[in-house]
C-alpha cells in the first residue's frame, strides 16, 4: 500500500465493516494539496503574481474582444511531477489560468518548457492578485456522496449512503461514519483547499458529473452520462484565499475538470470551469 493511502486505509478498517471499507478505500485517488509556501519547501506554483507569456501571445481577453481576463494561478508542471497524483500532468512546462471576476469565461494555457516567455503587467481592467508560492504534498481523496464512481462500485448513490455515509458507529450516541470523516479530513486541513487531481471538494456537484452533464448527455441514470463522467479528472481546484485577495463570493470553489484524452493531448482548450459556492 503506498504511503499516502495508509492513514485514510487504517480509518476506513476501523471504522467501517470490511467489505465496505475495502470498497471505499479501492476509490481512493492521490491528489495534490497546494498550500502557502514556507521558506525551504519547493515551490510547484503560484496563485496570482504576474504570468509568463510565450513571446508574442496577447493577453488573454473575453471571447467577444472584450475586457481582458485576470490572470488566477500558475503550476510548474515539472516540480508537481515529483508529487504521486491520479492524472497525466505534462511532465514539464507550465500551466496558466485565467478567469473573469466572476469567472464566467476562462481560459488555460500550456507553455511547454523551453518556449521564450516574458512576464506581462496587467492590462487595465484585469484584476491583479496578491502573489502566493505554493508548496504541495500528495494526499489521499476520496468521493464525495453524489460522485458517480460510486454507483460503478455500490450500484446507486442510495447503497453508497447507506453502507458508508450512514453507517452507524454508536448505537447509543447515533453517531455515523460521516461524522468522523468530517473529522478526520478537517484534522488534516490547514488552509484553503487547494488541489491538483483527485476528487475535487465539489459544494454541489462533483466536476465529473457538472462536465458530463455540459457535454450533452443527461444525469444520474443515464448511461451515457455515466460513461462521459468517467472520461473526466479534475485538474485544478482553486478555494477563495483573503491571503491573495481571491475572494469569489459565498465562499466558493474555481473548479476545472478536463477530459482524460484532451489532457494525454496536451489540449486544455476545452476544460471546463465550475464554479460552485455556498
Amino acid at each position: 500500500m503506498k504511503d499516502w493511502m495508509i492513514d485514510f486505509a487504517e480509518f476506513a478498517r476501523e471504522e467501517l465493516p470490511e467489505d465496505t471499507a475495502e470498497r471505499l478505500i479501492g476509490l481512493l485517488r492521490p491528489a495534490i494539496r497546494l498550500s502557502a509556501a514556507e521558506d525551504g519547501e519547493i515551490v510547484v506554483g503560484r496563485l496570482g503574481g504576474l504570468p509568463k507569456l510565450p513571446d508574442g501571445m496577447a493577453w488573454p481577453s473575453l471571447s467577444n474582444g472584450g475586457p481582458p481576463l485576470s490572470f488566477l494561478t500558475e503550476l510548474d508542471c515539472g516540480e508537481l511531477a515529483r508529487y504521486e497524483v491520479d492524472i497525466a500532468l505534462p511532465g514539464a512546462g507550465t500551466l496558466l489560468f485565467f478567469a473573469t471576476t466572476d469567472a464566467g469565461q476562462h481560459q488555460v494555457i500550456y507553455v511547454p518548457h523551453g518556449t521564450a516567455v516574458a512576464e506581462r503587467p496587467a492590462p487595465d481592467r484585469a484584476t491583479a492578485y496578491a502573489e502566493l508560492p505554493l508548496a504541495a504534498v500528495t494526499e489521499p481523496s476520496w468521493p464525495p456522496r453524489n460522485h458517480p464512481a460510486l454507483l460503478d462500485i455500490f450500484g446507486s448513490l442510495d447503497q453508497a449512503e447507506d453502507m458508508v455515509w450512514h453507517h452507524v458507529l454508536d448505537e447509543d450516541t447515533g453517531e455515523t461514519f460521516d461524522q468522523q470523516l468530517t473529522l478526520f479530513e478537517d484534522g488534516g486541513r490547514d488552509g484553503p483547499p487547494h488541489q491538483v487531481g483527485g476528487y475535487s471538494d465539489g459544494l454541489q456537484s462533483p466536476i465529473e458529473a457538472v462536465a458530463a452533464h455540459a457535454a450533452g448527455t443527461g444525469w444520474y441514470g443515464d448511461p451515457a452520462f455515466q460513461e462521459e463522467a468517467r472520461q473526466w479528472v479534475t485538474l485544478l481546484q482553486v478555494a477563495e484565499d483573503t491571503r491573495a485577495g481571491m475572494i469569489w463570493g459565498d465562499g466558493a470553489w474555481l473548479i476545472w475538470g478536463i477530459r482524460k484524452d484532451h489532457l494525454a493531448a496536451r489540449d486544455f482548450s476545452q476544460v471546463h470551469l465550475s464554479v460552485q459556492g455556498h
